[in-house]
This record gives C-alpha cells, structure tokens and sequence, in this order.
C-alpha cells in the first residue's frame, strides 16, 4: 500500500490512478474526506490528517510502503518559509516515527539554489530539513507546470489574450503537464531503486508563443501573447488572491525564471513528459 497526498488535486489524483492501474493498494490523505468520495468508491483507503498534525500524520503513514508528499503553497501566509518549515518538520518526525521506508516529495526545477528563486527558496528549506525522513527519499523536480496556464485561460477564451510574466526574448523552456509529474511519482514508489534526485520536463520545449498557439488551437481563435509592465505584477498577484508575503516570493520566481537564474542542476538524472500543451488545455474547455 502506498500513501498519496493530494489525492483531490493534479498530481497527487495523477499517481493515485497510476497506481491504482497497475493493480496497487492506496490510502489517501486528506483533511476533507467528503471531497473524496469518489476515490473511497474505487477502494482507495481514506486517511484524515493535516501534515502539520504529526500524530495524526503519523498514524496516516503506518503500515504503507511509501508515500507521496507535497507542500500546498500557503499563499495567503504571513511567512511562507517558516509554514514550509513548520510541515517539512512534522512530515520528518512523522515518517521517522511511522518508520516509513520510502518517501517521494514534490519540489522544483531550481530547488538546488539557496537564492535567487523567490518561492522556491522554501523548497530547497524543506529538501534539507526532509533528506534524512526516510531511507530512501527521492526530491522529484519539476519544470515550469503547463497549468500555471489555467488562471489565465479565460483571457484567452474570452478576449483572445494570453497574458504572461516571461520576456518577449525568453527561449523554448521546459512546461509539464502535472499529470506526467504524478505518474512520473507513483513510479518512484514502486522502482527498485530510485535516485535521491529526479528532475523532470516535458519532451518538447515550448515558448510563450507555442502556449498562445495551443491555447488557440483548442478554442478556435485567434491568441496573442501580452505582458503587463514589471510594475503591474503585484497588483495582478494580489487581486489574484495571493498575500504580500507569497506575491513578494513569485515576483521573485518569475525574476529568477527571466534571468536564466532558476533551472535544473544537471546533477540528477532527467526525466520526460510526454503530454503537450493543447492536450492539457482541452481539459480546460
């Protein structure tokens, strides 16, 4: 049996239904089990935990052969890094106290970097705090997410625009589909022997403009690329809904993603998606 968290997300509900194809036993964590109903109906064990609640994540991780973790990004927090190390430090002493043998945890192209990656800088926190959680831990590093999209689909749906933080001259960059991120974890939990560090992209590169023509594509329009002014990103990410704290570490992201700061190591193995952008974005429609 395998714990997923997630479940009621993209990449967790990915590597649930990967394993659960390949004839694997799962228990779910989740802080709402109403939400899930659909997976308690396909047999997926149910586990209710907050991963900040060491006990009961505890007992959540019991009996299981390896887990899948991710952090949900605290948007709304007053101190980002320290939330990301309040659950890094419950997820270690919780898998070491449940004697969890394997642990597959979702962090990000560039988490490598002690600087110069804005919101990432929490994840490099939490790679440290969670190195030594399991016997074998494996950091799965993702690219750019093709669903960082979707906040901005409806522009080009309705108004045949698609807005973007990325320079006008930025290069072809890796954009995954979180469905692959998911299957590319559930087969983590079961490999003989997974590496410490998997970094993991789309086969094909894609520019702001291929996101553009895909996005057209799917909608049958016309869809142009636009960039608001540097000066503008704030006001957007707060009437997004994000708080100061989270907006001011995602203007940082985007700094490090424009300036060729942010990337993959090169030190781990590389791994490939194979879903294109028009095929996540029918999803949308």
């Amino acid at each position: 049996m395998f714990l997923i968290a997630g479940l009621t997300g993209n990449t967790g509900a990915a590597a649930a239904r990967t394993l659960l194809e390949s004839g694997q036993r799962i228990r779910g964590l989740v802080r709402d089990p109403s939400r899930a109903e659909d997976w308690a109906r396909q047999g997926v064990e149910l586990a209710t935990a907050d991963l900040r609640d060491t006990a009961a994540l505890t007992q959540a991780l019991r009996g299981v052969a390896g887990a899948y973790l991710l952090i949900a990004a605290p948007v709304q927090s007053d101190d980002v890094i320290g939330d990301y190390i309040e659950t890094a430090t419950s997820i270690r002493a919780a898998a070491r106290a449940a004697g969890l043998p394997r642990l597959v945890f979702l962090s990000s192209e560039g988490a490598h970097l002690a600087s110069g990656t804005g919101a990432v800088r929490a994840l490099h926190v939490a790679e440290a705090l969670l190195a030594d959680a399991a016997p074998s831990v494996t950091f799965l590093r993702p690219s750019y997410f093709q669903e960082n999209w979707r906040g901005v689909f409806d522009a080009a749906r309705h108004e045949g625009v698609l807005p973007s933080f990325h320079p006008p001259q930025a290069p072809p960059r890796g954009m995954v589909a979180t469905r692959d991120i998911g299957a590319e974890a559930a087969r983590l939990l079961t490999e003989a022997a997974p590496p410490p560090v998997v970094e993991f992209t789309s086969a094909i590169q894609a520019t702001d403009a291929d996101a553009a023509a895909a996005a057209g594509e799917v909608l049958g329009r016309q869809v142009q690329v636009v960039r608001p002014p540097r000066e503008a990103w704030e006001g957007i990410l707060r009437g997004a809904g994000m708080g100061a704290n989270y907006t001011r570490l995602l203007i940082g992201l985007y700094d490090g993603i424009n300036s060729g700061q942010l990337g993959f190591s090169g030190a781990a193995p590389l791994r490939t998606g194979p879903t294109n952008l028009a095929e996540t974005m029918r999803g949308w429609v």
